[in-house]
């Protein structure tokens, strides 16, 4: 969980929410009736974010202090690599620049060579980034020969 610097607003990571959605079914945990009924489905949902292998690069938000960022704040990173410890090599997307890969279906974003190994703890749903689409196949391709290690 981070506290955003500016909106004081709390990002609870995919595993936090899990752990809490487990405690709400399980009656451990207080929550309203709308919550109570949603608990299964959302549980499901971010199971499967979870147990996703990141064998190809995908999408995820992380907090923006892992990239250099004076205040904690969600960024869009895209996963590039996993290593044997289960950490990501994630790098993270801004407005487009010059010497970067361009997203195909998002001309206005682009990936940066800024890479940091984090957690997998530390990944947030795509939900807190609006009119985020998916990567294209050339996209993965583009990010897997620029930016992976061989």
């Amino acid at each position: 969980m981070f506290i955003h610097g500016k909106t004081k607003k709390k990002y609870y990571s995919v595993r936090e929410k899990i752990n809490y959605y487990k405690k709400v079914i399980a009656g451990k945990q207080q929550a309203p009736p709308t919550t109570k009924r949603k608990a299964k489905a959302r549980l499901r949902t971010l199971q499967r974010i979870d147990s996703q292998t990141y064998a190809e690069p995908t999408f995820i938000v992380t907090n923006d202090k892992h990239f250099g960022n004076g205040i904690d704040k969600p960024r869009l990173g895209v996963v590039i690599d996993t290593d044997s410890r289960g950490r990501l090599l994630v790098a993270s997307v801004n407005h487009r620049t010059s010497k970067a890969v361009i997203l195909d279906k998002q001309p206005f974003r682009q990936v940066d060579e800024r890479k940091k190994w984090i957690d997998k703890s530390e990944v947030y749903e795509t939900k807190y980034i609006d009119s985020v689409k998916s990567l294209t196949r050339y996209d993965k391709a583009k990010i897997i020969d620029i930016l992976r290690k061989k």
